[in-house]
């Protein structure tokens, strides 16, 4: 009989593997297979198309203001909304590179991989309390799996 769960990647995983390692179950009858992810790679281009939105914005909102500030101003409206244009494309770069930097972190925690534990128990008793041992650390699900050896069919829980 095998107890078969999803999991995410972290530290209930191993937390759930020590507990049923505790339950006098061998570690050669447990498997946590990760599963691979595809990495997007959409998301970045919708971050660097974004950027290029930032930019002009920020550039041309501060040289409108520099512009008209320009006219009270020492060095006149165009030379002030120059100066605004160059500090507006510098902002909005930073800000730019401080929304990717985000953006990069929540996807880092976004990855966690899920991952399928598979559990061999001798009988139904075992597998049960495995199950419940299972159940306590929030899997995304859980299943069992018996296996008849002489006639092919397969019984599921």
């Amino acid at each position: 009989m095998y107890v078969v769960a999803s999991l995410k990647l972290n530290k209930n995983l191993e937390r759930v593997i020590a507990e049923i390692e505790y339950s006098n179950i061998d570690r050669k009858n447990i498997l946590a297979l990760p599963l691979a992810k595809k990495v997007e790679q959409e998301t970045e281009k919708s971050c660097q198309q974004k950027s290029f939105e930032i930019l002009p914005i920020t550039g041309t909102i501060i040289a409108l203001l520099g512009m008209i500030y320009g006219f009270i101003l020492e060095w006149g409206p165009i030379l002030w909304g120059l100066i605004g244009l160059g500090l507006g494309v510098i902002i909005g770069g930073v800000i730019d590179v401080l929304r990717i930097k985000k953006i990069r972190v929540q996807k880092e925690g976004e990855s966690l991989t899920e991952v399928f534990l598979l559990v061999h128990c001798s009988d139904k008793t075992q597998a049960q309390q495995v199950k419940t041992l299972i159940w306590k650390w929030s899997p995304t699900g859980v299943a069992t799996f018996t296996k008849q050896a002489e006639d092919g069919s397969h019984d599921r829980d």
